[in-house]
């Protein structure tokens, strides 16, 4: 039987419309934002204080849980990397320049989180003491330097990229014309993830991601909106922040529309040049021999401290920084992980595995550090010399409003809050761009490599991403929640995460990497 027939009959049972798309998750996954947001709209103190309490239960109760599947993510992708697979291919040819390809999974996989935590993590890690160092001092400082890089490196990438080769070998190798995160999951549930099964994975991951991907929002429009209040000195308000997630939804809506290699890649590739220009900037203009001391340091002390820092839990001092931030991040991540390995999958056709999977883990970690290194040691240096205080202002005012406090010691201060500000809102819009294309193309019942999600499916996937944080800033509700809700819902989407790598292992064990020759 013909490799096309037999995946068209097998995907039939999902009623589809309009171009194809499977109205079951469509709607579903749909549905179950709108049940989710709304009562979080009406009864705003009540969600939050649920939400806030599913949070503590996941960062403490479930910590190790987190910290062990960490470690697997990491290990398993060294396998990728030198094991029997790393020289196999996904496809037949390379479509992105590798500096197009590393600006698109670096602008997908970050967003306006690295922009926020890369100026102000360093802050508020000084508030908590440091494997035996007392809170706030110069050790306690290098250390959390060093866990800055160490939680934007190797190992959250790693859980980024744990799906990639499990999708792009479905997709690539066995030719499978589906582009979703339950035909990975095939190994395992066989051919049930044509039935509900598959429906109520992809519908749980598509809700998590919509939830995760609030975070985005939360961390970058506040940073958007200080640097406007701070350069013209308007007021701070509901408006502003409304118009900042207009523009921003505008923005990913044009580009979503364009297509990846026309919009994305291009907005990607504008974005890092702009990033890299603040960055040395930022090293030319401030301490730079402090800045390149302090970055060999925190590197020195974030190599010879890894496995430690990857497996500390603090369980004696129960002083709470790992599960307020190590967790923290392992859980954000793991609700991102399906996400980012469907978008690292689709963009990487032609390349080998070890390209696939030491990409993230090398080249964007190395990314990642850079902001923490240069913007994070400038804002350390006004702390460690008198000249701001900024651990005390972050128990005082919003973050966003500190980072824009530690510009104002750069010179030409308004123009680098601008850039600063345009550097965030893009990267938010870049973020959202690959999250709508990666909601329409789960909701779409067959996607060839050559071929992109409908233009409308995409766009009504970016519209709706900037309807749940609209939602609640309506009724005056704190964008934190959503960060909070995209660590609740991240624990089931941690199941999926197992299973599509089990299924994975299962299916190459069985067939080995034999590519699927389909009929013409």
């Amino acid at each position: 039987m013909d490799h096309q027939k037999k995946t068209e009959e097998l995907i039939a049972p999902c009623p589809t419309g309009r171009n194809g798309v499977c109205k079951i998750c469509f709607y579903g996954a749909f549905s179950l934002i709108l049940a989710t947001c709304i009562p979080l709209m009406l009864y705003p103190k009540e969600g939050e204080q649920v939400i806030n309490s599913l949070f503590k239960f996941i960062t403490v109760e479930m910590g190790w849980l987190y910290m062990l599947a960490a470690l697997g993510a990491f290990s398993l992708i060294l396998w990728f990397a030198f094991g029997p697979l790393s020289s196999k291919r996904l496809g037949d040819k390379v479509e992105y320049s590798t500096f197009s390809w590393i600006g698109m999974l670096f602008c997908a996989g970050v967003g306006a989180g690295i922009m926020f935590g890369g100026s102000i993590d360093w802050a508020y890690y000084m508030a908590y003491p440091m494997h035996g160092e007392p809170a706030g001092s110069w050790k306690a400082a290098e250390w959390g330097t060093a866990y800055g890089m160490f939680h934007w490196g190797p190992i959250c990438w790693s859980i980024y990229a744990i799906l990639a080769i499990p999708i792009g070998y479905s997709y690539y190798v066995k030719k499978i014309p589906i582009l979703n995160i339950s035909q990975a999951c095939k190994g395992l549930l066989g051919d049930k993830v044509h039935g509900w099964q598959g429906k109520v994975i992809d519908i749980l991951f598509m809700a998590g991601l919509v939830a995760g991907s609030a975070t985005a929002l939360g961390l970058g429009i506040p940073i958007v909106a200080a640097g406007v209040v701070s350069v013209t000195g308007i007021e701070h308000s509901f408006l502003l922040e409304f118009g900042i997630l207009v523009l921003v939804t505008l923005i990913f809506s044009v580009t979503s529309c364009l297509g990846l290699k026309k919009g994305l890649s291009k907005l990607s590739d504008f974005n890092v040049y702009m990033a890299m220009g603040l960055m040395l900037f930022v090293f030319i203009a401030g301490p730079t021999v402090f800045l390149t001391d302090m970055a060999i340091s925190s590197m020195g002390l974030l190599i010879s401290n890894f496995i430690t820092m990857a497996t500390w839990m603090d369980p004696v001092g129960g002083k709470g920084f790992t599960q307020d931030w190590t967790i923290f991040y392992y859980a954000w991540f793991v609700a991102y992980a399906p996400f980012m390995s469907l978008f690292i999958a689709k963009i990487s056709r032609g390349r080998t595995v070890r390209q696939v999977v030491l990409g993230p883990i090398i080249i964007a970690s190395f990314g990642c550090g850079c902001f923490y290194l240069i913007f994070g040691n400038f804002g350390l240096f006004l702390q460690m010399t008198g000249q701001l205080d900024a651990v005390s202002m972050v128990t005082q005012m919003k973050g966003a409003t500190v980072i824009m406090a530690i510009a104002d010691f750069l010179p030409f201060a308004s123009l680098y809050k601008l850039v600063f500000a345009t550097v965030t809102a893009i990267s938010m819009a870049t973020t959202f761009d690959a999250v709508s294309f990666a909601l329409a193309a789960t909701t779409t019942t067959m996607l060839s490599p050559e071929e992109e999600p409908a233009r409308w499916n995409r766009l009504f996937w970016a519209i709706s991403l900037g309807m749940v944080p609209t939602g609640i800033m309506l009724i005056d509700g704190p964008l934190s929640v959503l960060q909070t809700a995209s660590i609740v819902v991240g624990l089931p989407v941690l199941g999926i995460v197992i299973i599509g790598v089990a299924s994975f292992l299962k299916e190459y064990q069985r067939t080995g990497w034999v590519e699927t020759r389909c009929k013409p």
